[in-house]
């Protein structure tokens, strides 16, 4: 990879690991109202979601949306469905309990990468950008697939933060409830924009 498309790839990891989405805004409202560490499992869940999307890409997964483009609305669908869950989940939370902390796990980090369509079709974006010919195609599926997640996972670290920012001056009951309220709204919008958008 040249010196100026290593920094394009680099801008696009970074760009994208910042941008606010359905995990990144699922970990504000996860760290807003359990702290930074409860949003560690999810944050790893993340990572590893992301890793099977990507490495899924680079084998091709993404070329089935082009042939059978049902599976594409499917996974649209699957998606805006569980982002909506979690939306609910975030915007009705009530008191702290472990129970709330364990359904904002590893599990739930993975199923967000996984089904949105989105983390795929981005997948396709830097697979189909910022591969070359003239090198090996293994060895740069695995810098960018290694890249991505440590941006990726920098990236919700740097949200998870913000959020436990936030829940030091969320320090009254009908303020955690707008803010949830306000959260759980953010990602029923993403959910519903990702619905809204053609394949």
């Amino acid at each position: 990879m040249s010196a100026q498309l290593m920094t394009a790839f680099l801008l696009f990891c970074i760009s994208i690991s910042l941008t606010p989405g359905a995990g990144n805004i699922a970990l504000l409202g996860i760290s807003s109202r359990y702290g930074f560490g409860a949003t560690l499992p999810f944050v790893l869940g993340n990572a590893l979601g992301a890793t099977i999307v990507l490495a899924g890409s680079s084998i091709g997964l993404v070329s089935l949306f082009t042939v059978y483009p049902e599976l594409y609305t499917i996974l649209k669908a699957v998606g805006a469905a569980y982002l909506l869950y979690l939306a609910w989940m975030i915007a009705t939370s009530d008191i702290q309990t472990d129970a709330d902390v364990q359904k904002a796990g590893f599990v739930p980090g993975v199923i967000v990468q996984i089904v949105n369509p989105k983390s795929w079709v981005a997948s396709l974006t830097v697979f189909s950008q910022f591969i070359t010919a003239d090198q090996s195609y293994l060895v740069q599926v695995s810098i960018i697939i290694t890249v991505m997640v440590f941006f990726g996972v920098l990236g919700m670290l740097l949200w998870a933060y913000f959020g436990a920012v936030l829940k030091k001056f969320l320090n009254t009951e009908k303020r955690m409830l707008w803010v949830n309220r306000g959260l759980g709204g953010m990602l029923a919008a993403v959910a519903l924009f990702m619905v809204s958008q053609s394949a």
